[in-house]
């Protein structure tokens, strides 16, 4: 090996050893920080700064989407729910040949029903608006629960408007004369067995698959369903699709003479057909406090 090869060598010695020197920290130091460490560090704020955010809930923004179920726009479903007002005037109409000063009289009271359904949801609107739910502390979750079950209840409000204690019912009731009053019960109470039926019908689709039931079990026990029909919100029980009418059922063969029902089927069948029962009488708080069912 000659002289020069062996400068070489102690040259690159000296400089790995040199390097290795400048690169290893100094305890109690600052680190040395290059510009990739800076980017890094940068998407990590922004990551966490992100994940804040997500927790923050401004709920102006959720508002519409979940108070309004046409379209998450209020002036829609406003009109979507006088539509459905007026409709029922034109049927009242129909059935009880309503004169002109009597029908601008429902119409008026309609429209009144759904001005004060949509004043009562704007209350509820300028309570939560401005506010920022923050999800990370106790606090914050349970004002956001109170705003969930606050949103149940302002959809619930157009749904119910001309309902039972609406002034179009008071309307109705007092501007009806004999003869046209008598029209519109009978016309009420055929509307409300046809209701009744469809919950019956849904229930026993279950019924029968579940307890093997002949055609005259099944017959026999439609039948004691549909004397003694509940009082029920139609549009409240099918707004969810097919999931609570079953159940409304149950709890109608609940509320049915239990002797009767007990001699119409098998004492197999009867144990099974019990634990419907008493899954009818579970849900039935539920269903009162939705008011599916009219108690």
């Amino acid at each position: 090996m000659t002289s020069g090869s062996m400068m070489t060598g102690r040259g690159l010695f000296r400089m790995v050893a040199t390097l290795a020197l400048v690169t290893v920290p100094v305890p109690g130091s600052p680190s040395l920080r290059g510009e990739d460490d800076t980017v890094v560090d940068a998407a990590a704020k922004r990551a966490q700064e992100q994940g804040q955010q997500q927790q923050q809930i401004v709920l102006d923004q959720q508002m519409n989407g979940m108070f309004f179920q046409v379209e998450g726009n209020a002036e829609k479903s406003r009109q979507q729910c006088l539509d459905r007002l007026l409709l029922q005037v034109s049927a009242l109409d129909e059935i009880c040949g309503l004169k002109a000063e009597q029908r601008r009289k429902c119409e008026a009271a309609a429209k009144l029903d759904v001005a004060r359904a949509m004043d009562e949801i704007e209350a509820v609107r300028q309570r939560y608006s401005g506010r920022t739910v923050d999800l990370q502390n106790p606090a914050g979750q349970a004002e956001w629960q109170r705003f969930h079950q606050d949103a149940q209840a302002v959809q619930a409000k157009l749904q119910d408007a001309g309902g039972e204690t609406s002034l179009l019912r008071k309307v109705i009731a007092g501007i009806l004369d004999d003869e046209q009053r008598s029209d519109w019960r009978r016309e009420s109470d055929l509307r409300a067995q046809y209701q009744w039926r469809g919950v019956v019908e849904a229930g026993m689709v279950q019924l029968d698959v579940a307890l093997g039931l002949t055609s005259e079990q099944s017959e026999a026990i439609r039948g004691l369903l549909l004397e003694k029909p509940l009082r029920i919100n139609q549009a409240k029980i099918w707004m969810h699709g097919n999931h609570f009418p079953p159940f409304v059922c149950r709890y109608g063969l609940a509320k049915l003479d239990q002797a009767k029902l007990k001699a119409i089927v098998s004492d197999r069948q009867w144990k099974m057909l019990g634990q419907f029962i008493e899954q009818g009488k579970g849900m039935s708080e539920h269903l009162k406090q939705q008011k599916m069912i009219l108690e």
